[in-house]
């Protein structure tokens, strides 16, 4: 009795190892390389995106096994695809419509997997403890956008019909009895979404929307084309007076990338679906 005892606990604990060796085997590490976060290091973000509070509102359908991410930051989309071909990382992550143009517009690359999320937006940034009256200006703008279908028609032109050209470059209106200008801070490495276009005209998605409130405003805007990064700081110096920010929704139970002293506008594009892309 002591004896098949015994050969059952064995039979046991090599079921269990054998267990565990392919739990491991298809728990694969990868590397997915994100745009920078302004407010978080690598670490403290996978901290974040393995907490208990995003857990729970993540959905990922990938291609082939799960994987534990290993998160890495890059200042622009154009030094993610160099680490992307360089094989530094194994894919990048990119907002659904940005991912779509990535691939439309770039050859031999493919969805490794989609990431169902907490919803994100983009909104205006402005400094907390300036006057909020320019603050609230754009607000009236972009909620009136809304309200008109403004902002529906500009998503569906630069964004949703978005081929395989460039995006459109976008006029400004001048106002030659109004010497003050309003300087907006943009990054142009997002196309469709943001975008400067190999002349050095703004263009797309989000240059068109400034432009609208400018009309709305009757105002004169200055586009100040700076990097990702720098956005906070020259927010903060006073080198511009409103900067492109993505945040989750309001109302979501973590902010965890809005650094002090920026305010936020009403948002208005928004989306829940992120692509992670691979090469082919």
């Amino acid at each position: 009795m002591k004896a098949k005892r015994l050969i059952l606990a064995v039979i046991l604990v090599c079921v269990l190892i054998f267990s565990v060796g392919i739990c491991a085997a298809s728990a694969v590490e990868r590397k997915v390389g994100h745009l920078a976060k302004l407010n978080m290091s690598p670490e403290e973000f996978k901290k974040f995106h393995d907490s208990n509070a995003v857990q729970g509102k993540i959905a990922v359908f990938t291609h082939g096994n799960s994987y534990d991410m290993i998160h890495l930051f890059y200042d622009s989309l154009a030094s993610m695809k160099m680490a992307l071909d360089a094989g530094e990382v194994d894919e990048i992550s990119l907002p659904e419509a940005a991912a779509e143009y990535f691939m439309n517009i770039n050859d031999g690359y493919t969805i490794a997997s989609i990431v169902r999320t907490l919803p994100s937006s983009l909104s205006f940034g402005f400094r907390k403890d300036d006057d909020p009256a320019l603050r609230n200006k754009f607000n009236e703008a972009l909620l009136s956008m809304k309200a008109d279908g403004t902002l529906a028609i500009l998503r569906e032109k630069y964004i949703a019909d978005a081929g395989l050209d460039e995006p459109e470059p976008v006029n400004f209106a001048e106002y030659q009895n109004i010497d003050t200008r309003i300087k907006i801070a943009v990054t142009g490495d997002l196309p469709p979404i943001d975008f400067v276009d190999s002349k050095g005209k703004p263009a797309g998605f989000n240059t068109a929307v400034i432009a609208e409130i400018g009309k709305r405003l009757h105002a004169n805007i200055e586009l100040v084309d700076i990097d990702s990064a720098a956005r906070p700081s020259a927010l903060a110096s006073g080198r511009v007076d409103a900067v492109l920010w993505f945040q989750f929704q309001k109302g979501a139970d973590v902010q965890p990338d809005i650094p002090e002293g920026i305010a936020l506008s009403e948002s208005y594009y928004s989306w829940n679906e992120i692509l992670n892309v691979r090469k082919k």
